[in-house]
């Protein structure tokens, strides 16, 4: 497992971006809309740390009641090179939320979402 990305859900992308370029972070790739996901996703880098801007549609419930709660940054990203090992792995110790996913945002390669039992969410990134 490689460290890929930190989650971070957002009301307004483009005021989000902007307060994010005060830190030097700089847009990397176009505006996602990922009908799937049901959300609209802009990646933000500053040297090796990434961003992943995350506005959820108001039908996605999930993502909405988190944010509702100002919880902004709520996941980490790993890309993994056997995304169905790994998940059986860590399925030991956390929970599937979602399962293997073609995800627009890396170009239809599949993607799955787990829950420490915090709460706290990781995702995982077919590499």
């Amino acid at each position: 497992m490689r460290f890929h990305h930190i989650g971070y859900l957002t009301h307004n992308l483009n005021k989000t971006t902007n307060y994010f370029k005060k830190l030097k972070y700089k847009k990397f790739q176009s505006l996602i809309i990922d009908k799937n996901f049901k959300v609209k996703i802009q990646f933000l880098k500053n040297g090796n740390n990434t961003l992943e801007l995350i506005k959820p549609d108001a039908i996605n419930y999930g993502l909405t009641n988190i944010l509702n709660q100002k919880i902004y940054a709520y996941h980490f990203a790993y890309k993994v090179k056997n995304l169905n090992k790994t998940i059986s792995y860590l399925q030991k110790n956390f929970k599937l939320i979602v399962n293997p996913t073609p995800a627009k945002a890396f170009n239809g390669k599949k993607v799955a979402f787990l829950t420490l039992p915090d709460g706290f969410i990781i995702e995982l990134i077919q590499s």
